[in-house]
């Protein structure tokens, strides 16, 4: 072959490579623009962790106490994970909004346990939602944390439930034995949310008077989050109470009531349940809250661990916690104890692990009876600017009321 043959055929070679490398056969399989079926991040494997699922009032009536619930869980997790997690698996946290409604809170229950492959569940702070849960919950072994108060709601034979708050019962016999004891009270007013929480609340009052031939002097119900409640006060100040038991679900809707006493000077001393302590209430009466008695799950600054959350809760968020959001941080925590002792440990057997043995929370020393109660006292504290000062402590296994020591 000549050298010019050569040549030629190499140039022929090198035209040949050039064209397939910029004319492919099948140009679709190179275009960027051909979509992928799934993302790339979906693809790769999560690392390990502990679901935590959170049903809260992100949205609606009760997204103020939904905040600061959300907030005590984040600070909890927030603790374990920076403490390495458990067994090297981190903790994360699933929020769904039940939007301040019931039937939205029994959607969100039903989704979460078929979508968020949960670990364990913190529900319903209020009755309104645990009362359409709690009955749906019997048939799982998912263990589900609740803080509704409504004391029929451990009472159905679900052992993977467990209360985190006294329950009414425990409540409302503490008030009544305080407005007797301690306040002399001879003619009770009651006024109460007429939802699962208010209107559980109010029997539990009618059943402990009715328990030494007393009934209550005056009812009056109102509805969740109702705009007018002047004329409850209005009502109230026309009759001769001289002790007035609120059993309120809204910390919002308590202290537009005790704005609504004040200004018709209802001349009676005031006892509510919790809502009468929290945030939302002093945000709203003002000084209209002064001088009030709250029956309160606990008194967080007289306990050493429940200073200290207090204290990283301040730090945290830049503002002072109330007492209805501890038990979901107590939640966190004592998950992360059970799983450090049991990692791999799940449904019914995480359920009897947390039953097995006291838990010393923020707000106190969890016991669970056989019904999944974990609190069986309160404390009956006073309200001055926004503080509150212990007066009485009740025990409700022995039903026992014990004055607190003044200085």
């Amino acid at each position: 072959m000549t050298q010019l043959a050569c040549l030629a055929l190499l140039a022929s070679l090198l035209a040949g490579m050039f064209a397939a490398c910029t004319q492919p056969a099948t140009p679709a399989l190179l275009d960027s623009q051909t979509p992928f079926t799934t993302d790339v991040l979906a693809e790769l494997t999560p690392p390990p962790a502990y679901r935590i699922g959170l049903q809260t009032e992100v949205t609606g009536e009760g997204a103020q106490i939904g905040d600061l619930t959300i907030r005590a869980a984040r600070l909890a997790v927030e603790e374990v994970n920076a403490a390495g997690g458990v067994a090297g698996k981190a903790f994360e946290l699933v929020v769904r909004d039940v939007r301040s409604d019931p039937a939205t809170a029994l959607a969100e229950y039903r989704t979460a346990l078929t979508t968020d492959h949960l670990d364990a569940l913190i529900g319903p702070f209020k009755s309104a939602y645990a009362i359409q849960i709690v009955p749906e919950h019997r048939q799982v072994e998912l263990p589900m944390f609740i803080g509704a108060t409504n004391a029929t709601l451990t009472q159905l034979n679900d052992h993977n439930l467990f209360r985190m708050r006294p329950s009414d019962r425990v409540t409302a016999a503490a008030m009544v034995a305080f407005a007797l004891t301690v306040i002399d009270a001879q003619r009770i007013g009651v006024v109460y949310d007429t939802d699962a929480f208010g209107s559980g609340g109010a029997r539990r009052i009618r059943e402990e008077l009715a328990a030494i031939q007393r009934a209550p002097s005056v009812e009056i119900g109102y509805v969740t989050g109702a705009p007018e409640l002047d004329t409850i006060a209005r009502q109230l100040a026309n009759t001769n109470i001289d002790a007035v038991l609120i059993y309120g679900t809204n910390g919002a809707d308590v202290g537009r009531l005790l704005r609504g006493l004040r200004y018709w000077k209802v001349n009676a001393t005031v006892i509510t349940s919790p809502g009468g302590a929290t945030v939302p209430a002093h945000n709203i009466a003002a000084e209209a809250q002064d001088g009030i008695y709250v029956v309160t799950d606990a008194l967080l600054r007289s306990d050493a661990s429940g200073a200290a959350f207090v204290a990283r809760f301040e730090a945290r968020f830049g503002f002072t916690p109330d007492t209805y959001i501890a038990w979901v941080y107590d939640v966190i925590h004592l998950l992360a104890d059970r799983w450090r002792q049991q990692p791999d440990a799940a449904d019914a057997t995480l359920s009897a692990l947390i039953r097995a043995e006291a838990f010393h929370g923020v707000q106190g020393v969890y016991r669970f009876d056989a019904n999944g109660d974990g609190l069986h006292s309160v404390v009956i504290v006073q309200m001055q600017d926004g503080i509150a000062t212990p007066r009485a402590f009740f025990d409700g296994e022995t039903r026992t009321l014990t004055l607190a020591h003044r200085e």
